[in-house]
């Protein structure tokens, strides 16, 4: 594959003040993109604003050449997600690419956590999600052309524990990217990328979060192995190629941990299929968990046609032709 660059493209990256963020905003400019660098500039739990953040990262893409322009408005209501965007088609006439990375966090165990924790978290990661997508959509769908690329967590799709606001927040990617990859015309794709890295704003300071210390120490003896690999600057490569013309498919979840970059995807068994109109008793599905169970076969859906898909091959292997 030849060099992969943004010349003539526009990219909005929210969150960009720190992290991943300012890493992600980094290689676009430097191959070529005008940028918008979005920070509200809050605490790491939310409160709070500053232009210090986004102004720090557009005067060193500036210092080096590049092109971009700070925003300070918050992802977290619609007015804001199109500012946002506006801010863009302002500057620089066009949107090619969003990556909605602006994150927060507020750490507890499951039944601590309070209603303005669960809401603080989702505002952000779900709904600043779509309010910054949504506005971005609409003039790639006029132009012809665009790369979205959402963030979702290994908190997530895997799990860890004090994060179920957060993990829930980012999982709600994965519904997001395979809906719109459905709607989307040809020339948009939409992907989701599953970072980790060290350092930058969400690394919190002490009193943002309430750790819990075994994960912590199970963790902390695990990437001793691999630390080198969680600069911020290995998951900006995956980035940078999910947001090129390069990267011309949608629904693909790429995680990048410690130096190694993986395809993760959802899976549905063979399973058992159950024929006729009446239906199984709980005592029959029971016994047929193991074949429910069983990953030894498996299909991979990238739709809810596809999955119905699936249950006709289980009728024409049960009763062929």
């Amino acid at each position: 594959m030849g060099h992969i660059d943004f010349n003539g493209q526009v990219a909005v990256v929210t969150g960009g003040g720190g992290g991943l963020g300012r890493a992600f905003c980094l290689e676009l400019a430097r191959r070529g993109a005008a940028v918008v660098v979005n920070d509200l500039g809050g605490s790491t739990t939310g409160e709070g604003s500053s232009a210090t953040f986004a102004d720090a990262v557009v005067a060193e893409i500036r210092a080096g050449g590049g092109k971009a322009v700070a925003n300070y408005d918050s992802v977290a209501t619609e007015a804001g997600g199109a500012a946002i965007i506006d801010a863009a088609i302002g500057h620089f006439g066009r949107i090619d690419i969003v990556i909605p990375n602006a994150g927060n966090q507020r750490n507890a165990r499951f039944g601590e956590l309070t209603e303005a924790d669960i809401d603080a978290v989702h505002d952000v990661h779900v709904k600043g999600a779509f309010f910054v997508t949504q506005p971005a959509y609409r003039h790639m769908v006029e132009q012809g052309y665009g790369r979205i690329v959402l963030v979702g967590s290994q908190s997530g799709i895997f799990g860890n524990p004090i994060r179920a606001n957060y993990g829930s927040a980012k999982t709600a990617m994965i519904g997001l990217m395979n809906v719109i990859a459905q709607e989307a015309p040809a020339g948009i794709a939409v992907n989701c990328l599953f970072p980790n890295a060290i350092g930058g704003r969400l690394g919190g300071k002490p009193g943002d979060v309430r750790p819990d210390a075994d994960f912590l120490a199970a963790a902390g003896q695990r990437s001793r192995h691999y630390i080198q690999g969680m600069q911020p600057d290995f998951v900006a490569s995956m980035a940078c190629y999910m947001a090129s013309r390069a990267c011309d498919s949608s629904q693909n979840m790429y995680s990048v941990l410690g130096g190694k970059y993986s395809r993760i995807f959802v899976g549905l068994t063979e399973g058992w299929y159950h024929p006729g109109t009446v239906a199984p008793t709980v005592e029959e599905v029971a016994a047929h968990l193991a074949q429910i169970d069983d990953r030894s076969h498996y299909a991979v859906p990238r739709s809810g046609l596809e999955e119905m898909d699936t249950v006709i091959e289980a009728q024409r292997r049960l009763s062929p032709a």
